[in-house]
């Protein structure tokens, strides 16, 4: 009763110990890549643009020996430029993409370099935001780690307004840092608005009107120059004193299908307007996400202080909000993993049933599952590592690899016992016998996942926590296996069930015979 007690306390202090563990989706990996966007004023020239950009890529190689290869894209066309494939791209655009030394070769971590740089972004006062990443664009295997603040609704007025909003109480979390909103800043356009009754008056139509307004604005290749096997474009429009103005962009002349020439502002007017450069869409509504990382807690932690800031948001009756991202898929990774765990269990005891003739001894074995978890979670703790995805799936292989170490214990004490021995001296004789291939079983299988705990190279993030939580859970399962398994066995197998079985057995080989 008493070892039984005990064994209870370390378990469920060991599930309250649970609340200290941190919890992520993917671990985030060093893979010796940081890339940076930075967004100045909306409409600053490139040659602006291109004077920032010398200015942080001089920083960078003065202060970051660490970086060895560097490309720049600085106020780049929408159209031109690889990075705009890739990332967003106009005149107020900078993008940095930057390769480091191998991590043996550096002292510090991608993340400090990062943070570095991220206070050096900070005094550009020109800079109106800015998003460092560290995971080489996304296309690493560890993920980028972030929680989503997805804000629903059709009036952009509305939820521009509550993005704000919810960014600048986000601003002040330490947790915090990246944060980005994916709706970007209105753009300034000009709109021509014709009237379609004075375009029939002179035969034209919407589609004739605006490819004259788009050949004259934005130009027409009209041939190409050939010179040493080259071909370039030879683009033909007004210059620009004659497209710099709302007055005369409305005297364009533009020819009718009789051959008359009319003014663009006798079939329409030239109206200003601000509108979004992109409108995205979630469920078939509006959305905008405010986009934030953790700074240094785990993501679960930062998930509970957005929610909080949320929640104590007031959110019109038209607007939906949710928290989402990483977050989110940790969520339903973990409901994925608590599902496998459960059909873990149950296949464990089917098999052992079959092979045991009994539900009594698969139960007694099963008692070391638990305790697997305490170790888990133990081992979380003392390494300082969040559980996340890959740590989990470590837990869910120690159910079928705990369990090898009762069975291996309980099947000689049946073994004891169908040989004549007393149920308790059974036991003794079983946990003295099986010590030694108990202890070989256990150490082959933590001193194997040894190198994946202790790994240090590239991505070594990532299969890190498996190692960890093997090991810690093996090692605490295996102390308790060889106390509370015979415990256990002592309490629940009966005097005579033994021989119960082995009359059963005679009898079946006479009726064979």
């Amino acid at each position: 009763t008493f070892i039984i007690l005990v064994s209870l306390v370390v378990f469920i202090g060991s599930l309250m110990l649970m609340r200290f563990v941190g919890t992520d989706f993917m671990p985030q990996t060093d893979e010796s890549r940081i890339t940076i966007a930075m967004e100045l004023q909306t409409g600053t020239r490139v040659e602006e643009s291109m004077k920032t950009a010398r200015k942080m890529e001089a920083i960078i190689r003065d202060k970051y020996p660490e970086v060895e290869v560097m490309a720049v894209s600085s106020g780049a066309d929408d159209e031109g430029s690889m990075f705009s494939i890739f990332s967003t791209a106009g005149s107020n655009i900078i993008n940095f993409m930057m390769r480091l030394k191998h991590v043996d070769e550096r002292e510090r971590s991608v993340w400090q370099i990062a943070d570095g740089m991220r206070a050096d972004i900070a005094a550009f006062p020109e800079i109106i935001t800015y998003n460092v990443t560290t995971t080489g664009g996304n296309m690493g295997m560890g993920g980028q780690n972030n929680v989503d603040v997805e804000i629903y609704g059709f009036d952009f007025n509305t939820t521009n307004a509550l993005a704000e909003e919810i960014k600048l109480k986000l601003a002040n979390l330490p947790e915090a840092m990246d944060i980005s909103v994916s709706r970007k800043k209105d753009k300034p356009e000009l709109q021509v608005v014709l009237d379609r009754e004075k375009l029939a008056l002179h035969g034209l139509n919407s589609a004739a009107v605006s490819a004259m307004v788009r050949n004259r604005v934005n130009g027409v290749v009209a041939s190409r120059y050939k010179e040493s096997g080259e071909e370039y474009d030879i683009k033909v429009r007004l210059k620009e004193e004659y497209r710099n103005s709302v007055t005369l962009l409305e005297e364009l002349t533009l020819m009718t299908p009789q051959g008359k020439m009319i003014k663009l502002k006798e079939v329409g007017t030239i109206m200003e307007y601000w509108g979004p450069p992109s409108i995205q869409h979630k469920r078939k509504e509006r959305i905008v996400t405010i986009s934030v990382k953790p700074n240094g807690v785990a993501l679960g932690d930062l998930a509970k202080k957005v929610q909080a800031i949320v929640d104590d948001v007031k959110i019109p009756q038209e607007v939906l909000v949710q928290v989402g991202g990483a977050f989110e898929d940790q969520q339903e990774s973990f409901k994925d993993l608590a599902l496998l765990m459960l059909l873990s269990l149950v296949l464990v005891f089917i098999v052992m049933a079959s092979q045991f003739e009994s539900f009594t001894m698969p139960f007694i074995i099963m008692f070391s599952i638990p305790f697997a978890f305490t170790g888990v979670i133990l081992a979380l703790l003392i390494t300082g590592t969040n559980l996340n995805i890959v740590g989990g799936l470590g837990a869910v292989l120690l159910i079928g690899i705990v369990v090898k170490n009762g069975i291996v214990l309980v099947d000689f004490t049946n073994l004891m016992r169908d040989r004549g021995m007393k149920l308790y001296e059974a036991i003794v004789v079983s946990g003295k016998s099986r010590l030694r291939p108990v202890l070989m079983t256990a150490l082959t299988t933590i001193l194997g996942m040894l190198p994946l705990a202790l790994s240090k190279g590239e991505g070594s993030e990532i299969w890190r926590p498996m190692g960890i939580t093997v090991i810690g859970g093996l090692i605490f399962s295996t102390i308790v296996t060889m106390v509370i398994i015979p415990v256990m066995y002592g309490i629940m197998a009966r005097s005579g069930e033994r021989d119960k079985v082995s009359k059963l057995r005679k009898k079946f080989q006479v009726l064979d015979k």
